[in-house]
């Protein structure tokens, strides 16, 4: 009996700490199709595919999600004007970035380690205009010679604290945090850069405008009217806020880029100290207005171009969150240590942690028993000559 119970107690510890992952995964790089209203994307996969291929975000959005079976491909389409498809204006290079982040699930209810995030990039360049004209040369001529300045490349960062902070994926409401742009130029004293046109959305259209067309702040509670410290930086400081039912914050906003004049100040926003409440919530956009390659007016985006920033505010009810999740740079660790117990306060252990230390326990028990036996059985032989002797 008692080396049935040990017996068992061996399958046991092995069941605990023996996980079978799903037998699938991707094989190869995905392949992207970026089509003229759409983006098409499509995974090999090592056995037959049992799962889903959703948006991130959007799973249950059945426009946002394929549910496939019974073979080794799984894809999903993806028009401009649906399932948060974002659209970003570049100026260098210059055309349209279309971007968005694709799961493939393996499982029918759960993400398990086998599954995989990817984030698709589609670029659309503008052909550069070229003007000609019929001209007389004379017999002397002129040398002319030209060079063409790049214009700035610009980003859009949410950091911790301030301006100096590291910018942060996860975060609290009501953490502190620092609006800030940017923008690169090979150039000194070349360019100004203003923002406006901002807004903020959940990933499901509900879409609210927090700065104007003049770059003008519509709502304090949300973002403060912002500051210039430089000619090709914006910033301001904010607290995290998030909607009622969804923990991410998708804000995308457009910078005008203009000629610095000699000598001359860049011009600025000029605005009235913003009132509470006063954020606009816009209406969904129709698809005609989202398609991307339509025919545009020119003069007025010439030099605009648009960032985005993403943010996933978390609810912590008691405790601090952990520093790991506060900075993208640790993005890895916070992965693996966003499940977590917590023992007292302020003291937490990963499930990692838990899983080793069980072994640890279970180990020493097995060997504690199994020396217990080991003496009974000594002693018990003893004892057993003496009967026999008796």
């Amino acid at each position: 009996m008692q080396r049935f119970t040990l017996g068992l107690g061996l399958c046991l510890l092995a069941a605990s700490v023996s996980a079978i992952p799903v037998d699938n995964n991707v094989e190869g790089e995905p392949e992207i199709e970026c089509g003229p209203t759409s983006i098409t994307v499509n995974f090999n996969t090592r056995n037959a595919f049992e799962g889903h291929v959703y948006v991130k975000g959007l799973f249950d959005q059945q426009e946002c999600r394929n549910d496939e079976g019974g073979r080794q491909v799984a894809g999903i389409e993806l028009p401009f004007d649906t399932c948060n498809v974002a659209r970003t204006r570049s100026l260098n290079p210059k055309g349209v970035f279309v971007t968005t982040t694709v799961v493939v699930s393996f499982h029918p209810q759960f993400v398990t380690k086998v599954d995989r995030a990817y984030r698709i990039q589609c670029f659309y360049m503008e052909a550069d205009k070229t003007v000609s004209t019929q001209i007389e040369v004379s017999d002397l001529t002129t040398a002319f010679q030209t060079q063409v300045v790049p214009m700035p490349i610009c980003k859009y960062e949410i950091l911790n604290g301030g301006p100096t902070g590291e910018p942060v994926q996860f975060a609290t409401i009501g953490q502190q945090v620092y609006h800030k742009w940017t923008c690169d130029s090979e150039t000194v004293d070349t360019f100004c850069a203003v923002v406006h046109s901002c807004t903020v959305d959940d990933g499901n259209g509900d879409t609210v405008q927090i700065l104007d067309e003049n770059g003008c702040a519509l709502d304090k509670f949300l973002l403060n009217n912002l500051e210039y410290p430089t000619d090709l930086m914006a910033g301001q400081e904010a607290h995290v806020y998030k909607y009622a039912d969804r923990s991410q914050l998708f804000y995308q906003c457009q910078i005008s880029i203009t000629v610095k004049e000699p000598n001359e100040e860049c011009a600025r926003p000029t605005c009235s100290e913003p009132q509470g409440f006063g954020a606009v919530k816009q209406a969904n956009q129709t698809a005609q207005f989202f398609r991307v390659l339509k025919k545009r007016s020119a003069e007025a985006m010439e030099n605009v171009l648009d960032v985005r920033a993403e943010l996933t505010t978390l609810e912590v009810l008691e405790g601090d969150l952990p520093a790991s999740l506060r900075s993208s740079a640790q993005a890895l660790v916070a992965s693996s240590e966003i499940g977590y117990d917590s023992f007292g306060q302020g003291f937490c252990i990963s499930y990692f942690a838990v899983s080793i230390a069980t072994v640890i326990a279970a180990s020493t028990i097995f060997v504690a028993i199994f020396m217990t036996y080991m003496i009974v059985v000594r002693l018990m032989i003893p004892s057993k000559k003496e009967q026999s002797v008796c």
